[in-house]
């Protein structure tokens, strides 16, 4: 099922069943406030957050935050199938309980079946990281979880089914905002802000670069990660694809030498990378390796583990790399880099800073009003990221300058190689 359709369905089914929860909730919530109030220590505790491998990741810092406050407790993590990967490798996670992703009747006829499956682990706390989404508050509600504390945002009918509501900062850094849910346990103070990558074993490591040299990634020499998608929750966040093949076709003969440029994406990405790898020239394509579709989490960790640099629009491996250390080049528009960018020296940000940018919001569900019209991306110009990038990867990244080509020509001639 698409994000879009999630989200639609969140507010046509969303509202009227929080309304029936809310009225079932009246009688118990004065006694439930005062339970809560009297609880100690929550040995079973329960974290919601079903969308964004990048929201997960910036997540980390709390969910570290919240296993250090509670050492003791069992901590089951509940998201959609495309998360789990990613949160199983979490290590202060104790349980990954999935929440089937198909179609939309599978959704809706597998709930019954999960609460009655939440309800029979009798959790002490549900803290909710989504901040527009009524079914994980109905979900928190429904665990039966004696306390639970999530976000309150005007507008949403959400609040009402939480014992301990927190102001939602639209101004904050996301990693930022989401620790503001410690507060009610007296924990949000202290917090290690930097973020967490998924963990791997030696084994696994070994197994997955072993795969990567077999799909053609070098085992030597200096490879850039380049990412020309984003998530179907906004398709504007994506630079035009023409623009990356001019990137592509320009990068080893005005920006750094490498030996390769992979290409990267999930499996409904592929014919995205290879209308751009359509649009790059004869001569760099050979540079080029698409591996869209056909690397796992594992894989692609190991991938920008080895890279020297992302070059992504705004989606989850950008917050991967950066959890990984890994220097990062990312184009922001409809969201706004201040609540969602990489911070540091270590990374390089492009933002025009359109009239109408940034325009997602949890108070619009995250749909950008220009239906598909991103001028704020298409004002980010090639020589524009040409210029700042060539300067990043030498004086940053580290990456050698390319060869002039008036030099590689007289070598040529003369038989001499260029240094």
């Amino acid at each position: 099922m698409k994000t879009r359709t999630m989200i639609h369905m969140d507010q046509w089914v969303g509202v009227p069943l929080c309304a029936l929860a809310y009225a079932l909730n009246v009688p118990l919530r004065l006694w439930r406030r005062v339970f809560a109030a009297r609880t100690r220590e929550s040995e079973r505790i329960l974290v919601v957050k079903f969308l964004g491998m990048g929201s997960v990741l910036l997540a980390t810092p709390m969910l570290r935050r919240l296993r250090e406050a509670h050492p003791q407790a069992r901590i089951t993590f509940l998201t959609f199938r495309s998360n789990v990967d990613v949160v199983s490798r979490l290590p202060f996670v104790d349980e990954v309980v999935e929440v089937p992703q198909g179609s939309l009747r599978g959704l809706l006829t597998c709930v019954p079946a999960l609460l009655l499956e939440l309800r029979r682990r009798r959790f002490d706390l549900a803290i909710d990281l989504e901040f527009y989404s009524r079914l994980s508050a109905l979900i928190c509600w429904g665990s039966g979880a004696t306390r639970r504390i999530g976000f309150y945002v005007r507008g949403r009918w959400r609040g009402s089914l939480l014992t301990d509501t927190v102001y939602f900062n639209t101004r904050l850094p996301y990693g930022e905002a989401v620790r503001a849910l410690l507060r009610p346990l007296g924990a949000d103070r202290g917090v290690d802000a930097s973020l967490e990558a998924p963990t791997l074993s030696s084994a696994e490591s070994e197994r997955a670069w072993r795969r990567l040299v077999t799909l053609g990634v070098p085992d030597r020499g200096a490879i850039v990660v380049v990412n020309v998608n984003a998530s179907d929750l906004c398709d504007e966040r994506r630079w035009p694809e023409d623009r990356y093949a001019q990137l592509v076709t320009r990068f080893a003969h005005e920006i750094a030498h490498v030996e390769r440029l992979v290409f990267i994406g999930a499996a409904a990405e592929m014919d995205t990378v290879r209308r751009v790898l359509d649009q790059v020239t004869d001569e760099e394509r050979p540079r080029c390796l698409d591996l869209s579709g056909r690397t796992t989490l594992t894989e692609l960790t190991v991938l920008l583990t080895r890279a020297a640099l992302l070059v992504t629009n705004d989606s989850g491996p950008l917050h991967l790399a950066a959890a990984l250390g890994v220097p990062t080049a990312s184009l922001f528009g409809p969201e706004s880099p201040t609540l969602y960018g990489p911070v540091g020296d270590n990374h390089l940000i492009f933002y025009a800073g359109h009239w109408c940018s940034p325009c997602l919001s949890v108070y619009n569900a995250k749909i950008a009003w220009c239906g598909g019209d991103n001028v704020c991306m298409q004002s980010i110009e090639v020589d524009h990221v040409v210029t700042r990038l060539g300067t990043f990867a030498r004086e940053r990244v580290g990456l050698a300058p390319p060869i002039p080509v008036a030099r590689q020509e007289r070598a040529r001639r003369s038989g001499v190689p260029p240094r």
